[in-house]
C-alpha cells in the first residue's frame, strides 16, 4: 500500500512540473459534473426510485423522512419507501411512549407504497391502552402485504399484546418475528409461504407448534426464545433444518424428535436446570449443534450428566460449537478422568477465555473428536464459574498436562489440519494458558497445514490506544509462537490483524 502511495504522488508530481501548452482557439475544458449541475446531491436524485429506497432500507426512518427537505423531487420520495423500521431506542435510550406512537402513526398516514416489503415495530412500552393502536398498525402491515414482520414489544407487566386473527393467514408472509405476544392457542394457522418463524416470551403449546409446522409448508428456522408450555418439540416437516432454543423454552421437557433437522443451537445465560434437561430422540439428519449456555444450580454432577448424555447423542454431528460453561463441565469430567464419548466431530469451535479451568474441557474434546479438522477459539473475557470447580483438581502446570495427555488425540497424528484463534482484547493473547496450547499444537500436530492467530482491530474514533495494547501483545505472542518447534514441516503460522 505504501509503494502505491508513492507512485501516485509521483505521478501527480510530474504532471504539475511541467507547463501545459494549450491551444488558444480550443474551447476550455468543461467544469467538473458538480459545477455544472450545483449541487453533487442531483447525482443521487437522478438514480431511479427502486435504487433510492434501497439506500433508504440501510438508513433510520427518521433520516429518510428528513429527505423531504432536500428538494422538490425529494419532497414525496420518502412517502413511497417498501421498508419501514420503527424502532423504539435511540441510541440505547427508550423514546417516549406516546411520542413513539405518533412517529408510527404519522409515517403509516403518508405511507403510499402500495406494498411494503418489511414493517418493524421493535422497543415499544405496550400497555393495554395501546392495543386498538397496535391492532391498526397490523392492518396497515396486512393491507399492505407485507413480506418481513416483526413485532417486538416490551412490558413491564404481565400483560401481554393478543395477536388479532387476521394475522394467522396471510398467503405472503415470508418472515415472522414477535415479541412478548399472546397467540390464540387453538387458531388454525396458514402461512404457506413462511420460511423463517422467531417467537420470544410466548406462551405456547405442543399442540400449537404441531399446528405451526402443517400450516407452513416451506418453514426452514424455528427460533423459540423464553417460551413456556411446551414439553415436546415433534418437527416431522422435511423443510424445518434449523432450531434455535435460547433461555429454556422447556417448562416440563420430554424430547425433541426432528429427524430432518440439520442446525440444532441451544443457547442462553442463567438457565434454570429443569428448563434445559434435553432429550434428544431422533436428530439423525443434524449437521451442526451449538451448545453454549449455563445452568443455575449447585449440583455440578447432575450438569455433567445432562452434558454427557448431550454430547453422546450428537455423536456423529461433524459441526460442534461449545461454549465457556459448558467446556468448564467437560473439564471437571476430564479431571476426574471420565471416557469421553467417541464422535466424529470434524469442526470444533470454542467460546473460551483459554483459562486454568478450560484447558481439561479443551484436552476431554480433542480425545473425544478423534476425527477432527479444524479447530477455532473464539477467545473470550467470561470469568470461570469458581463455584463449580474444584480449585484444588486445577492446581496443575498448563503445559505438563497437555503433554501428559498427548498420546489420547489421535486427531492430532492423522487430521488436525487447521487451527485458527480469534480474539479481540489484548488480555486475551498474553495468557500464559493460550500461549502453552498454542505450543502444544504445532509441537504435537503432525499434519497441521496453518495456525492462524487473528486480532480483531475496531476501527471506531477513539479506540487507537485499544488498538495499540492488542498489538503490543500479539507482538509479544508471535515472538514466542515463532520459536515453536513444528511437528509438521507444512505448518505455516499467519498473524491477521483485520479491521471490524
Amino acid at each position: 500500500m505504501a509503494e502505491t502511495s508513492v507512485h501516485g504522488a509521483i505521478r501527480r508530481g510530474s504532471s504539475g512540473d511541467r507547463p501545459t501548452r494549450t491551444d488558444p482557439d480550443q474551447p476550455p475544458p468543461p467544469p467538473p459534473p458538480s459545477r455544472r449541475s450545483g449541487s453533487p446531491s442531483d447525482l443521487i436524485s437522478a438514480l431511479p426510485d427502486a435504487v433510492i429506497h434501497r439506500i433508504f432500507s440501510f438508513l433510520p426512518l427518521e433520516d429518510v423522512v428528513k429527505t423531504s427537505a432536500l428538494s422538490k423531487r425529494w419532497r414525496s420520495t420518502w412517502t413511497s419507501a417498501t421498508d419501514l423500521v420503527f424502532d423504539g431506542d435511540i441510541e440505547g435510550r427508550p423514546r417516549g411512549t406516546l411520542a413513539f406512537s405518533f412517529l408510527v402513526d404519522g409515517v403509516l398516514d403518508q405511507c403510499t407504497s402500495p406494498s411494503v416489503k418489511r414493517f418493524h415495530v421493535t422497543g415499544f412500552r405496550y400497555d393495554k391502552p395501546y392495543q386498538p393502536k397496535v391492532d391498526l398498525w397490523l392492518r396497515f402491515a396486512v393491507r399492505r402485504r407485507v413480506e418481513d414482520l416483526r413485532l417486538w414489544l416490551t412490558n413491564h407487566s404481565p400483560i401481554f399484546y393478543l395477536l388479532p386473527g387476521i394475522l394467522y393467514s396471510l398467503s405472503w408472509l415470508v418472515r415472522l418475528d414477535v415479541r412478548s405476544c399472546r397467540f390464540s392457542l387453538g387458531r388454525a394457522v396458514r402461512w404457506p409461504r413462511l420460511k423463517v418463524l422467531s417467537i420470544r416470551n410466548a406462551e405456547l403449546s405442543d399442540d400449537f407448534l404441531g399446528r405451526i409446522f402443517r400450516g407452513c409448508p416451506v418453514l426452514e428456522s424455528l427460533e423459540l426464545h423464553g417460551c413456556w408450555g411446551v414439553e415436546n418439540i415433534v418437527i416431522d416437516s422435511t423443510s424445518v433444518k434449523e432450531l434455535v432454543l435460547v433461555h429454556g423454552t422447556f417448562s416440563n421437557p420430554k424430547k425433541i424428535w426432528a429427524p430432518h433437522l440439520l442446525l440444532l443451537r441451544v443457547l442462553g445465560r442463567r438457565h434454570h436446570l429443569n428448563l434445559i434437561r434435553l432429550r434428544l430422540d431422533d436428530i439423525s439428519s443434524l449437521v451442526e449443534a451449538e451448545l453454549d449456555f449455563d445452568i443455575v444450580t449447585l449440583d455440578k454432577w447432575m450438569c455433567c450428566e445432562l452434558l454427557e448424555e448431550t454430547l453422546e447423542k450428537l455423536h456423529r454431528v461433524p459441526t460442534i460449537t461449545i461454549g465457556a460453561w459448558c467446556l468448564e463441565i467437560l473439564s471437571l469430567l476430564e479431571m476426574k478422568g471420565v471416557p469421553s464419548p467417541l464422535s466424529k466431530c470434524q469442526n470444533l469451535t470454542l467460546h473460551v477465555p483459554v483459562s486454568q479451568w478450560d484447558l481439561p474441557g479443551i484436552a476431554y474434546m480433542l480425545r473425544s473428536s478423534q476425527c477432527l479438522e479444524k479447530l477455532v477459539i473464539l477467545l473470550t473475557d467470561l470469568p470461570p464459574l469458581m463455584f463449580m470447580l474444584d480449585e484444588e483438581c486445577f492446581n496443575f502446570d498448563e503445559e505438563d498436562f497437555l503433554w501428559s495427555r498427548k498420546g489420547n488425540f489421535q486427531c492430532l497424528a492423522k487430521h488436525l489440519k487447521r487451527v485458527e484463534i480469534i480474539g479481540s482484547e489484548a488480555d486475551s493473547f498474553g495468557s500464559k494458558h493460550l500461549l502453552a496450547l498454542i505450543k502444544f499444537l504445532l509441537g504435537d500436530a503432525l499434519v497441521l497445514e496453518k495456525l492462524i492467530i487473528k486480532a480483531k482491530l475496531p476501527t471506531r474514533h477513539g479506540q487507537k490506544g485499544f488498538e495499540a495494547a492488542v498489538l503490543s501483545k500479539l507482538f509479544g505472542v508471535s515472538k514466542n509462537v515463532l520459536s515453536c518447534r513444528r511437528a509438521s514441516k507444512h505448518a505455516e503460522v499467519i498473524f491477521d490483524c483485520p479491521s471490524e
